[in-house]
């Protein structure tokens, strides 16, 4: 292997792998700023102010609202000095294009000049295309892809900029509080539109155990694994990179030390603090077939994204780390930061870490199987037909046929 450089056999590989050295390119961009700590809800209008927040709508789910946390931030706005123009309280488990129009439209009528989500990532992600739709108007469709937003200079310049966007997380695993990527679903299409560029990246992350605390357990599982399976995935991935790597492992660290913890006893702040600390850490847009194989679980069948993961993840770690030894090595790697075997080579890391994975998501309570969580054979077609026309298939460090999907969804099933 050369140094910096892909094999020299000139033997084709998916993705032109390299897998250490020096890359000849890439870019790194973390735009949010970050707040952690405790007892931070009191201060949130504080903070926000520094972003340019005047006048704030929320977003939240119905759920959430319930739990009193909503207040709660809402006295933090007004404590601040600002003014909450609004409450947007009608986000679904899987936020829909219509969702977003309604939030935006909504936000719009109330007078806002910024947004505050507080919720999962179905909230942050709706609060975050609804400042698109705010701004430039639309509908989500014109926006979908990747660097997919107005810019100036015909399409090439600055992109245009969004009202400030904060984001108050409840579950430690999405990390959408810090990401530029956001995900809905078209209901009618049955299909998850991907959204990625700059501007969506949040102003201002707020880190605070207090917002997980009424997290049911198996939800803080399933948003854990989520949390673990970017960790992963974008440490595998073709398109690693020295900033991804430092931020992966030490995520991978913090989810062996704290996801059980936090799960079985939710009491335990430290332990739920530093899981949102580990997810703002693990996201990243290089992800690979477990997402993959996740997106259409959740878009004909819906499947909690965490979930999907935590069942998928493990059989797309055996079936990479038999694709070569650059692969094995990474995850051995993946392995000794959670703590799992890392003796052997090529497929035997594979295994050993799989069996890690599948033995922690079986300690944690969650479903092993598809079919466990409503997946009928009979669905194997389409969900091999999305998995593959995903985006992240590209990203993968092996390349998956569709007969390597059908196999893997089978073994999933």
């Amino acid at each position: 292997m050369a140094s910096g450089g892909a094999a020299e056999t000139g033997e084709e590989v998916f993705g032109a792998r390299q897998m250490g050295g020096f890359k000849d390119f890439y870019q790194y961009t973390w735009q949010t700023r970050v707040v952690a700590g405790r007892d931070l809800l009191d201060s949130v209008g504080f903070e926000f102010m520094k972003e340019g927040a005047g006048r704030v709508f929320l977003v939240t789910d119905e759920v959430i609202r319930g739990t009193g946390l909503v207040e709660r931030v809402e006295e933090g706005v007004v404590d601040g000095g600002l003014e909450v123009a609004g409450v947007f309280d009608d986000v679904p488990q899987d936020s829909a294009t219509t969702t977003v129009e309604a939030c935006a439209a909504a936000a719009k009528e109330a007078g806002a000049d910024s947004f505050l989500a507080v919720g999962g990532g179905s909230v942050m992600d709706t609060a975050k295309v609804a400042t698109v739709l705010f701004a430039h108007g639309g509908t989500v469709h014109d926006y979908e892809g990747i660097y997919a937003l107005p810019r100036a200079e015909d399409g090439l310049g600055q992109p245009l900029p969004l009202p400030p966007l904060a984001c108050v997380p409840t579950t430690a695993g999405t990390g959408s509080e810090v990401s530029m990527a956001a995900v809905v679903k078209d209901h009618e299409a049955k299909v998850k539109l991907e959204l990625a560029d700059f501007p969506l990246y949040p102003r201002l992350a707020v880190l605070d155990p207090e917002s997980t605390r009424t997290l049911p357990p198996q939800i803080a599982a399933s948003t854990g694994m989520d949390a673990m399976t970017h960790a992963v995935e974008g440490y595998v991935t073709p398109e690693w990179s020295a900033h991804n790597d430092a931020t992966g492992l030490h995520a991978l660290r913090l989810i062996r030390a704290n996801l059980e913890q936090a799960v079985h006893e939710p009491e335990d702040d430290d332990a739920r603090g530093n899981m949102l600390v580990a997810a703002s850490l693990a996201i990243t847009l290089s992800l690979g077939a477990t997402h993959s194989m996740s997106h259409p679980c959740g878009a004909h069948f819906g499947v909690p994204h965490g979930v999907a993961n935590a069942i998928n993840l493990p059989h797309v770690v055996r079936f990479n780390a038999a694709g070569g030894d650059d692969v094995a090595e990474r995850y051995r790697d993946v392995a000794e930061a959670l703590g799992a075997e890392t003796g052997g080579s090529g497929a035997a890391i594979g295994d050993a870490l799989a069996d890690h994975i599948s033995s922690l998501t079986q300690s944690l309570g969650l479903p092993q199987r598809l079919s466990e969580v409503g997946v009928p054979e009979s669905g194997i077609p389409e969900l091999v037909e999305g998995a593959m026309g995903d985006g992240c298939t590209l990203l993968n460090p092996r390349e998956p046929s569709e007969e390597d999907f059908e196999e893997l969804f089978r073994q999933a099933l």
